[in-house]
């Protein structure tokens, strides 16, 4: 679509027909891409992990995939951010983006495990070794006649009490070759991909300009699209299930389907996005403007907090669930708590344009880390799983309003020096890559050492000893401010009576 000029854009966006009228084509279009993007993600990433498990991977194995992913986003938001915003392709970056970073993810379909087996040792002493097959989506193991016909008589299953006992065996070899594979396409495909998550929040405020603070409102349908997807994926998941070499096994395959055709309607929706750029021209000095208003000392301390921020996060979302496992929570908790989490942070980004619009970003982000340290405290000592559940669930509100003051703060900067992909480029990169991959390594290690509940008791401790000097800074600017204000009306005051004089 053609992009409009800041002026007309603003009046657009600040208008009450803008924001009154449900299917305005930009700001449908906008909703309906991060519904479908977000929904591609819900379908793969609650389970990805456990894909990577059920194909024999370890959990460092399968944290360094994950890591690579967050880190990367840290290098190449940025770059991209700024390429997208020099050469006015923010569009273009994000669908090279997208094919990138969906090809990344159907290419762990083709390389399935094919040297493993099963092995069934019967009451009587019988050892039978049974090739076990992922090529089918599924892991099947092959039953002779005999095998069958005691299946059939003890009601389908052969692992029952009392009759064998079961061991996979695993390739060592082969799977750190498939790792050595997997690691390859995750480099590779997040080259460009890194951006994906970054450039819709840039196009969203370049669109919104003045009105950066209706942010929520768009990436609301993003939570919305999370909570669909797992929901549903999670569904047939459970469906499609059997009994293989004397465990439980879910057909994670269905994971990439369903991720390949939610992935394709956002970038049918992509075609619709609007991307607004400045009146000027972006050049080098623009750029330098931009690294010049991050380097002052009130932006600085914004980013280094959005960075704690995600850290926060990354315990939580990868530890949280893990935790109430540990509290005794049952499998069906566990699914409640996680769809819990998702509604509350919808409701985190509807409201965070009233909680904004009343006390600023800044202010809204100190309020989140203290209700942070509140949660975390409380997760540290809470031993009910029921409370538990409440607790993870109540941390999806911080996550949405938190967020949406970071992409707030981005915009404000932006409209200054009109850099929105490079802006939202750093903050993303900062926020989701630095901040959230840091967090999950560092959650492990401390986890590994300290256990899950003394680790929320020192993220509680921490957050507050970040929240003290954040708060006493802006405090400290802001009187700054309001004598700088005082002085200037004063001057004014008295140059006006010397000329009535």
């Amino acid at each position: 679509m053609e992009s409009k000029g800041k002026g007309e854009k603003a009046s657009l966006v600040s208008s009450p027909n803008f924001k009154s009228t449900l299917c305005h084509p930009s700001k449908l279009a906008f909703k309906a891409y991060f519904l479908f993007f977000y929904a591609a993600v819900g379908s793969y990433f609650p389970y990805l992990m456990l894909f990577f498990k059920q194909l024999g991977m370890s959990a460092a194995k399968a944290g360094i995939l994950s890591g690579v992913k967050l880190f990367s986003e840290f290098i190449g938001g940025p770059f991209w951010g700024t390429v997208a915003d020099k050469f006015r392709i923010r569009k273009i970056i994000l669908f090279a983006s997208l094919v990138s970073f969906s090809s990344g993810i159907l290419l762990f379909m083709p390389f399935p495990p094919r040297n493993q087996e099963c092995i069934e040792t019967r009451a009587n002493g019988t050892v039978i070794e049974t090739p076990l097959s992922f090529t089918t989506g599924e892991i099947r193991y092959d039953k002779s006649h005999e095998d069958e016909e005691q299946s059939e008589e003890d009601g389908g299953f052969l692992n029952h009490a009392g009759h064998s006992n079961f061991t996979r065996r695993i390739d060592e070899t082969e799977i750190s070759q498939i790792f050595t594979t997997f690691l390859i396409i995750t480099i590779s495909s997040q080259i460009v991909g890194s951006v994906v998550f970054n450039m819709p929040d840039a196009l969203v405020a370049g669109f919104l300009q003045e009105g950066i603070s209706t942010f929520g409102y768009y990436r609301v349908w993003g939570e919305v699209g999370v909570a669909i997807g797992s929901f549903v994926v999670g569904g047939v998941i459970n469906f499609y299930q059997s009994e293989v070499c004397g465990e439980i096994v879910k057909n994670y395959f269905v994971l990439f389907y369903f991720f390949a055709g939610f992935i394709s309607l956002a970038m049918f929706t992509l075609i619709f996005l609007e991307a607004t750029y400045p009146d000027e021209d972006t050049n080098d000095s623009n750029l330098w403007l931009l690294v010049k208003e991050l380097m002052l000392f009130h932006n600085a301390m914004f980013v280094v907090v959005a960075c704690f921020l995600g850290v926060l996060v990354g315990l939580n979302e990868f530890f949280g669930l893990w935790y109430l496992d540990d509290l005794g929570a049952e499998p069906y908790m566990l699914g409640l708590a996680s769809g819990l989490r998702y509604t509350v942070a919808t409701c985190g980004y509807t409201l965070s344009r009233i909680v904004i619009d009343k006390f600023g970003h800044t202010c809204t982000i100190a309020v989140c880390l203290l209700l942070y340290i509140v949660d975390y405290m409380s997760m540290s000592f809470v031993r009910n799983p029921w409370l538990g559940v409440a607790l993870f669930s109540a941390q999806g509100f911080l996550y949405g309003t938190s967020w949406s003051a970071c992409v707030v703060f981005g915009g404000t900067v932006s409209l200054r020096v009109g850099f929105y992909s490079a802006t939202q480029g750093v903050l993303g990169g900062v926020y989701w890559g630095l901040g959230v991959g840091t967090g999950v390594l560092l959650s492990g290690v401390l986890i590994n050492w300290l256990g899950v509940a003394k680790t929320y008791f020192v993220y509680s401790v921490v957050t507050f000893i970040v929240l003290v000097p954040f708060s006493l800074a802006n405090f400290w600017i802001r009187s700054k401010d309001e004598r700088g204000n005082s002085d200037q009306e004063y001057n004014l005051l008295a140059k006006e009576t010397e000329e009535n004089h």
